[in-house]
């Protein structure tokens, strides 16, 4: 019976974050929301939409938007608490929700605090991180991080068998014992023939296969979380803006004629037309990013399949971002970072693992 192996300090550390920073998130959103009523609130408010020169979104409705990203986040934050006590038993739907929530909780330290936030994301990435990832996946993480430590500072492996010295002959422990051949292997007993250490197994005796377990590669591990982190802000941010719209489609649609009126001109757009086209291409988006948080679960766990529509996703959504960033230059980021999610995915040791998975 395999020995159950104990909790590593990092996973205890990165439940306490996810736990302490979700709850100074759900008081520094509560905190927020009691002060966005007051003058000072507005006053603020007013300034910084001045100063970055946003004159078609009122101070109204710059507090609305505060106030709705605030209780997201705060509702994110709640969830992670209750989550992060799920990693002290070891939860594995936990660990997948919470990486689901990252983007959730940035999303309310936007109008919060983004240091708390950091905080619980950084308490998150830890639980993907060694040897935390070996403890989830029921390995012995204990032996494989004393390993890497030995390596690390040139110490002998723990466990690792080493030769005494023979009686007589000090330092010297290449030569062969009683009782061992001259390669220093024991000796077969008396009648035994030489090269069966052992004797063989009787007849119709079956071993049972040898299928060593083979850790998921890093590259895989990182794209995921990429993929999790771009589809869940993608997510969020687009159903936000499509109640925006929906509520405030006259405003809107003025602040769109403003900035292209050109284009408004000569096609003929109306505030219907727009709204509807808006929310139509909302839906879209929203449906794309839900189906790449799953096929990034699926690819998690070893789906090759999944892996390939997810790659074929990357690209597009790339290709796509990078067309946008032609007008918004900052959009080159999550380009860059769709690219860098593809690139992981397609890395050969990611596709070896996938083989060796299929053949298991």
């Amino acid at each position: 019976m395999t020995k159950q192996q104990p909790r590593p300090p990092q996973a205890t550390f990165a439940g306490v974050l996810i736990i302490g920073g979700s709850v100074l998130l759900i008081l520094a959103a509560w905190q927020r929301i009691s002060t966005l009523h007051t003058l000072d609130a507005q006053r603020d408010v007013e300034t910084w939409l001045s100063t970055n020169n946003l004159e078609g979104i009122t101070v109204d409705g710059m507090l609305s938007a505060l106030r709705v990203l605030c209780i997201v986040g705060a509702g994110a934050a709640a969830a992670s608490m209750i989550l992060g006590f799920q990693v002290f038993k070891r939860s594995t739907t936990a660990r997948i929700v919470l990486a689901v929530l990252a983007p959730l909780l940035f999303v309310g330290a936007v109008a919060s605090d983004l240091f708390i936030a950091v905080m619980a994301v950084f308490g998150i990435g830890l639980l993907w991180a060694q040897p935390t990832r070996d403890w989830y996946a029921g390995r012995p993480w204990l032996q494989a991080h004393l390993e890497r430590r030995a390596a690390r500072f040139g110490a002998p492996r723990p466990g690792a068998p080493t030769l005494p010295d023979l009686p007589g002959q000090p330092g010297r422990a290449d030569q062969p014992g009683p009782g061992h051949d001259h390669a220093g292997h024991p000796a077969p007993p008396p009648g035994q023939q030489p090269g069966h250490a052992y004797p063989p197994p009787p007849p119709g005796h079956r071993l049972p296969p040898h299928r060593p377990q083979v850790r998921r590669p890093g590259a895989l591990v990182a794209a995921c979380i990429l993929t999790w982190v771009l589809s869940g802000m993608t997510l969020v941010l687009t159903t936000l803006t499509a109640v925006l719209v929906a509520t405030q489609g006259g405003e809107v649609f003025d602040q769109f004629r403003e900035q292209e009126p050109d284009l408004v001109q000569s096609s003929g757009m109306t505030e219907q037309q727009f709204v509807a086209t808006f929310l139509v291409v909302a839906i879209g988006l929203v449906l794309w990013s839900a189906a790449a948080l799953v096929l990034a679960v699926l690819a998690f766990v070893g789906r090759g399949w999944a892996r390939i529509t997810l790659a074929v996703s990357g690209v597009c959504a790339a290709l796509l971002t990078l067309v946008m960033a032609i007008s918004g230059p900052p959009l080159l980021v999550p380009a860059i970072a769709l690219g860098v999610g593809t690139w992981l995915l397609l890395r050969p040791e990611v596709a070896a693992w996938f083989a060796t998975v299929r053949r298991r």
